[in-house]
């Protein structure tokens, strides 16, 4: 599977889960099981293809309850006829249920590319 193909699975996830969030409240256990499934394609790519993507802190959109890291993508991709320069966000809470600590601390090491 090439990177494109994931970055998609991301965003179709991505907007499933948001869809499933409004319609059932985010509970449900469809609504669960689609935000952890997009954070799982999260970490595919980027172990998959870890010269193409990395985490950044995304500071704006980070609340004092929850931090969210932006999956940036080191080249911009073209998904279903728009340029993304990310592949979406992970609430920190849950990149570290998905990576060890060491894994974590070297995906945001990236940060300055």
């Amino acid at each position: 599977m090439d990177i494109n193909n994931v970055i998609e699975r991301i965003i179709t996830l991505n907007h499933a889960w948001k869809i499933a969030r409004d319609d059932f409240g985010a509970k449900n256990a469809i609504t669960q099981a689609l935000r952890l499934q997009k954070s799982s394609w999260q970490a595919t790519l980027l172990r998959d293809f870890p010269q193409q993507a990395f985490l950044r802190r995304d500071l704006e959109n980070s609340t004092d309850e929850e931090v969210l890291f932006s999956v940036r993508l080191v080249n911009p991709a073209t998904i279903n006829g728009v340029v993304r320069r990310d592949a979406e966000h992970l609430p920190e809470r849950i990149a570290q249920q998905l990576f060890h600590p060491q894994e974590l601390v070297s995906l945001l090491k990236l940060e300055s590319l």
